[in-house]
C-alpha cells in the first residue's frame, strides 16, 4: 500500500504491508491453459518534486 517491497535494497520509509509477500500462484486446467490475474499498481507521489507521479 505504501509502495515498499520486501527487498534488502528498498530503503523507502513506508511500512511493509504484512499481508503481501510478493508472490502468487497460477492454476491450470486439464489442458494446461492458464492466465494471470493481477492488479496494476497505482501512481504514488515522489518526495523530490511537487506533483511528480
Amino acid at each position: 500500500a505504501g509502495g515498499r517491497y520486501r527487498h534488502k535494497k528498498d530503503t523507502y520509509l513506508a511500512p511493509i504491508d504484512p499481508n503481501f509477500g510478493g508472490c502468487g500462484r497460477t492454476l491450470t486446467d486439464e489442458n494446461g491453459y492458464y492466465y494471470f490475474r493481477t492488479v496494476k499498481p497505482g501512481a504514488y507521489s515522489w518526495r523530490n518534486w511537487v506533483n511528480n507521479w
